[in-house]
């Protein structure tokens, strides 16, 4: 008697899930991180205790296999990216690549093919101080000498995936003034993509050409904020992400093209995966269209060779071969998206589809099924950045996707028209109705009230999330009790996991400085747990979600406070406003004046200000006094020497950044005499207080 399977197992997919986990946990698991080891501990247990029991010897010797060389291949990933420190002024030679972001005085450019003192050495990100006439382009070969500050690819329990994917090791900060600029070179794809965008720009609108070039390229650099903003709250931004919709597209139109072109099986084969190489070379081999084209290469494999194709086990291998090229790219959390998006469509599709195949006709069952699926698989790593779900949105992508399907491979085919026959640009036209109308129904959806906040999750909670879904799929074949016990057991898991991740972290009295791209902020944080913001800077909301801070009480800056920023102010949920000048139809914003002790909950801060110059702010709580200087050259200034002495600060922010203080160094004049702290290289670091000072990295 053949005993019954209990999992249906799959040979290659079930390795790479516990290679993909030895990687992710790889980085907390040997740092002493106390609820991954707790974790891990209970899954491999459960592991082993599972396939001891259902005799699976040789499979559970290689998922453990699996799981230890997912762990060599974490610092393989870290050691490959090896960035060598360079001290003081170096000579640096760069090219401008594709990505420059212009403001109205300055350029955010990565420079790559760079030489440092003569040295071959990772790509540098570029912030140049710029007037209005500049003009740097891609191509551009820039010359000149700075200091540069290395890049963390771990902050605030994050991986900058960003910096990993596209090779940056460092960044700087350059006038333009101080940069000779030559002419240089433009790469293949650069001029071709550049092609493709002139003709897009020149036969639509600016709005929809950002638009169809995002769409074809994944590069969302030009689109408006409040069009990004439109489709992200909507739930339709993966339309402007290169993934598995648009390669499938894609894939669908040259395999078919050339079936009717009667092309042989092989020959089909073999145009089909050169087109997908070349897609993806465009697409700068983005992970998402990698994994998207080596599962659809597998899929076509399969049917050329007569054998069955499965979904999972044609994703194992899409994975590992992503990950042994580019080991840290299994932390990127758009990788984890659209494989763990797969996943969910694999587990979740049929029962659903078993649903709604009772109520409505078998294509929308199919359409619906695969749409919520794919949207309940991604919902966990949205709710893990504290992002916002629009309840409206499952009826938006039925309305939205099968446009998409028509829209976006005419487009494809269109804008390869145009850029070889310039004259033909006009047959671009109907792009500009499509995504108008898009555009506009992005639009509605995202002023729906049906938005929910989704609470903050962390990787445990996820983990926890897929293996319900395991349990409840056709994979796991217990009995429907036993199913049920076994879910509800989950259940628990996920709401104990959820509640204790979600649980606020106290330090008591801390500061909290933040650094990114020059930009800085500080939280100030008392006995009461009452907090203080000065300054702001987009990785503030990383903070938060990291570190379970649910809001902060109080905004102080010496800058002026317009309704604009009050509106990106509001989802920190502030109590009050404090700055020299605010808008005066906002209630919560206090106007302050210079060199007059003013209160806001436990904190007394005072805006020094000395012959019409703002010299700093100084911060009391809880008997500690904090100095943000305005200014530099601390030292050389008898005004600052004569304000320590009488004030006694207990730390001193030194810089000049307008709402803060670069940060460039914290000095501790009481409890650690002499001592500075440099954030050059530090990075993002909290200052807690007890008796004395103790410093950690916020990593």
């Amino acid at each position: 008697m053949l005993k019954k399977k209990v999992i249906n197992f799959r040979y290659i997919f079930y390795p790479f899930i516990t290679f993909l986990l030895g990687i992710s946990v790889a980085r907390w698991l040997y740092s002493g991180s106390v609820e991954i080891i707790i974790t891990t501990s209970l899954l491999l247990l459960a592991l082993i205790i599972g396939l001891i029991l259902l005799r699976k010897y040789k499979i559970l010797l290689a998922l453990l296999a699996f799981f230890f060389i997912g762990n060599s291949f974490f610092y393989i990933g870290v050691a490959t990216y090896y960035i060598k420190d360079y001290d003081g002024i170096v000579s640096v030679v760069g090219r401008v690549s594709e990505d420059i972001e212009k403001g109205n005085y300055y350029y955010n450019v990565v420079l790559d093919n760079i030489k440092i003192n003569g040295e071959s050495a990772k790509n540098i990100d570029l912030h140049i101080t710029a007037g209005d006439t500049t003009d740097l382009k891609t191509g551009d070969l820039l010359s000149f000498e700075c200091e540069l500050e290395n890049i963390n690819l771990f902050t605030l329990k994050s991986f900058n995936s960003n910096y990993y994917r596209d090779n940056i090791g460092y960044t700087a900060s350059v006038n333009i003034k101080n940069i000779v600029v030559s002419d240089g070179w433009v790469n293949i794809d650069e001029s071709f993509r550049q092609n493709i965008k002139d003709k897009l720009y020149s036969n639509l609108s600016e709005e929809n050409a950002s638009i169809c070039y995002a769409v074809l390229f994944g590069d969302k650099n030009d689109i408006e904020y409040q069009i990004e903003n439109a489709y992200r709250n909507s739930g339709i931004i993966h339309i402007l992400t290169v993934s598995g919709l648009h390669v499938g597209f894609l894939i669908s139109l040259v395999y078919g093209f050339l079936k009717l072109c009667h092309a042989n099986k092989y020959l089909n084969f073999t145009l089909t995966t050169i087109f997908i190489f070349l897609y993806a070379f465009l697409c700068g081999f983005a992970p998402s269209v990698m994994r998207a084209g080596i599962m659809a290469i597998v899929m076509m494999l399969a049917k050329l060779l007569g054998k069955r194709y499965d979904t999972l086990n044609s994703l194992g291998v899409a994975g590992f071969i992503i990950c042994m090229f580019s080991p840290l790219t299994a932390l990127d959390v758009g990788f984890l998206m659209s494989v763990f998006c797969v996943i969910g469509i694999v587990l979740l599709f049929p029962i659903f589809n078993k649903i709604f195949n009772k109520i409505i006709p078998k294509w929308a069952s199919q359409y619906i099924s695969l749409s919520l699926s794919a949207q309940l698989a991604i919902l966990p790593f949205l709710a893990m950045f504290g992002s916002s779900y629009n309840l409206l949105s499952c009826i938006l992508n039925l309305i939205v996707v099968p446009l998409f399907g028509v829209l976006y491979p005419y487009l494809f085919i269109t804008s390869f028209i145009s850029s070889i026959i310039p004259v033909l640009g006009f047959i671009l036209v109907p792009c500009e109705w499509g995504f108008s109308l898009i555009n506009k129904l992005a639009g509605l959806f995202a002023s729906s009230s049906l938005q929910i906040s989704l609470t903050s999750f962390d990787f445990i909670v996820i983990v926890f999330i897929f293996l319900l879904m395991f349990v409840i799929s056709q994979f796991f074949m217990e009995k429907p009790e036993n199913k049920f016990l076994i879910s509800s057991l989950f259940i628990l898991c996920i709401s104990c996991a959820f509640g204790f991740s979600n649980i606020p972290i106290s330090n008591g009295s801390n500061v909290v400085y933040l650094n990114s791209y020059q930009n800085e902020c500080i939280i100030l944080t008392n006995s009461s747990n009452q907090s203080l913001l000065i300054g702001d800077n987009y990785i503030l909301n990383r903070y938060m979600n990291s570190y379970k801070v649910k809001d902060i009480d109080f905004y102080l800056t010496i800058e002026d406070l317009s309704y604009q920023d009050y509106e990106q102010l509001k989802e920190y949920n502030i109590d009050k406003y404090y700055c020299l000048k605010g808008d005066n139809s906002i209630e919560q914003i206090d106007e302050i004046q210079t060199n007059v002790d003013m209160v806001a909950g436990e904190f007394i801060f005072e805006i020094v200000e000395n012959e019409d110059k703002i010299m700093g702010i100084i911060i009391n709580f809880d008997s500690l006094t904090i100095f943000i200087a305005n200014q530099t050259k601390l030292d050389y200034n008898n005004y600052y020497q004569n304000l320590f002495q009488e004030i006694s600060p207990d730390l001193i922010f030194v810089g000049e950044n307008y709402n803060i203080g670069n940060g460039y160094a914290v000095v501790s004049s009481k409890n650690e005499e002499n001592t500075t702290y440099s954030f050059e290289n530090d990075g993002n670091i909290c200052l807690s207080y007890s008796d004395k000072w103790s410093l950690r990295r916020l990593d």
